[in-house]
C-alpha cells in the first residue's frame, strides 16, 4: 500500500502539474476523484498504523521515547534534506531559478510559514514537504505516550490528536503555526492507530465487511462534493478524502492479502519515501531535459519515460543513500536494534 500511495501522488503531479504542459497536453483533464488527496490520506493511515506495529518494543519502556524519536527523525529529515536541496540545485542550475534563503531554511526545518499563493496549507520549497510536518506533529504526541502498554498509549495518542484539533476549533488561533498544526487531518493517524491495534490483537475481519469498506470507499468517491477549499484540511477534507482512504486501509489490511511477488512487493514498499519526495524534483529535470533535446512523442510519453525513470531513481536513492544513512545515523545515535529485522530491511 506504501507503494500505491507514493505512485499515486507521484503521478497526480507529474501527469497535472507537469506532463498537461508538454507539446498538446494528455488530452484528458484532470481527475474528478481526488486520487492525490487519498494517496496522501493514506499514507497518514498507513504512518498511524506502521508506527504501532514497528513500536511494539517501545512500548511500556522508559527509554522508548528516545528511541522512538530518534528513529523517526532519522527515518525522515535526511532523505528529506537530500531532495530538497537537490530541487534547489535543479531549480537554480538548469533553470536559474534561486530560492529565497528565509524560505529554505525554514522549509528545511519544517516550520510553517504562510505562502506568498495564500492557500491555507504550508507549502515549503518542496512542497510535498507538507505532508512531513503533520508527521511530526503525529511522531511528537506518539513520543509522550510510548512509555505506557500498548493499548493505553494508542488510546492517549488518540485522545490527545482528538483535544489538539478539538482546541484548534474552539481556539481558532492566530498563529498560523498553531491553526495548521490543529488540522482535522491529524485524525487519519488515530485510525490507522486503531486498525493497527485490532491487527496486534490477532483480529481479522470478516471478508464481507473489508468487501463493504471497498464498495463504500467508491461510493464516497462518487458522492462526495468536493470541498470548496480543497486546500483546507478540515472536516470537509476528511469526509472528501479521508474517509475513502480509510475505508480503503480497512479494506487491504484488515486481514491476510495474498499478492503476486510479495518480495517484490515489500521491496517497492521500501522505496516508496523516496518515489514520494523525488518525484518533483525528477519532474522538473526531465521537464528540462526534454525541452533541452526537444524529445518527440508528446505529453504521454514524457509522462511514461519520467514515472519508470523516478520509480528506479527512487529504489536506487533507497539503496545506495537512504537505508545506508538511516542504518549508520541509528547506530551513532545509539537508537539500533540489530534484532530488528524490519528496522535492518528498511530503516522503519
Amino acid at each position: 500500500m506504501r507503494f500505491v500511495a507514493a505512485m499515486g501522488v507521484a503521478f497526480t503531479h507529474q501527469a497535472f502539474a507537469f506532463a498537461v504542459y508538454i507539446g498538446g497536453g494528455l488530452g484528458i483533464a484532470a481527475p474528478v476523484w481526488p486520487i492525490g488527496q487519498i494517496a496522501v490520506s493514506l499514507f497518514f493511515v498507513i504512518s498511524g498504523y506502521i508506527m504501532v506495529i514497528s513500536s511494539r518494543r517501545l512500548f511500556g519502556s522508559l527509554r522508548g521515547a528516545r528511541i522512538f524519536l530518534i528513529r523517526r527523525l532519522v527515518r525522515i529529515l535526511p532523505p528529506y534534506w537530500i531532495a530538497t536541496l537537490l530541487l534547489v540545485a535543479i531549480l537554480l542550475v538548469l533553470r536559474g531559478q534561486g530560492t529565497d534563503g528565509g524560505d529554505l531554511v525554514r522549509s528545511l526545518l519544517l516550520w510553517p510559514y504562510p505562502n506568498a499563493f495564500g492557500a491555507a496549507r504550508f507549502l515549503p520549497v518542496l512542497w510535498v514537504g507538507w505532508t512531513l510536518f503533520y508527521e511530526m506533529v503525529f511522531y511528537l504526541v506518539f513520543a509522550l505516550f510510548v512509555m505506557f502498554s500498548r493499548g493505553r498509549a494508542v488510546f492517549l495518542v488518540a485522545a490527545a490528536l482528538f483535544a489538539i484539533v478539538l482546541a484548534g476549533k474552539a481556539f481558532q488561533p492566530a498563529s498560523f503555526i498553531l491553526s495548521f498544526a490543529s488540522q482535522p487531518v491529524l485524525l487519519i493517524f488515530a485510525a490507522g492507530m486503531a486498525l493497527a491495534l485490532i491487527r496486534e490483537h490477532g483480529i481479522v475481519l470478516p471478508t464481507w465487511l473489508r468487501v463493504l469498506a471497498l464498495l463504500l470507499c467508491i461510493a464516497y468517491l462518487i458522492l462526495v462534493p468536493v470541498p470548496q477549499n480543497p486546500e483546507s484540511l478540515g472536516f470537509h477534507y476528511l469526509a472528501w478524502a479521508g474517509a475513502p482512504a480509510v475505508l480503503l486501509a480497512v479494506a487491504v489490511l484488515g486481514g491476510q492479502l495474498t499478492l503476486p511477488a510479495p518480495a517484490v512487493v515489500n521491496r517497492m514498499g521500501d522505496a516508496s519515501y523516496a518515489l514520494y519526495l523525488l518525484h518533483v524534483p525528477a519532474a522538473h529535470f526531465w521537464t528540462w531535459v526534454w525541452g533541452t533535446l526537444g524529445l518527440p512523442g508528446g505529453a504521454w510519453a514524457f509522462l511514461v519515460t519520467l514515472l519508470t525513470g523516478t520509480v528506479i531513481a527512487s529504489w536506487l536513492f533507497f539503496l545506495a543513500v537512504e537505508r545506508p544513512l538511516t542504518r549508520w545515523l541509528n547506530r551513532r545515535l545509539g537508537a539500533a536494534a540489530h534484532d530488528d529485522a524490519v528496522l535492518q530491511r528498511t530503516g522503519v
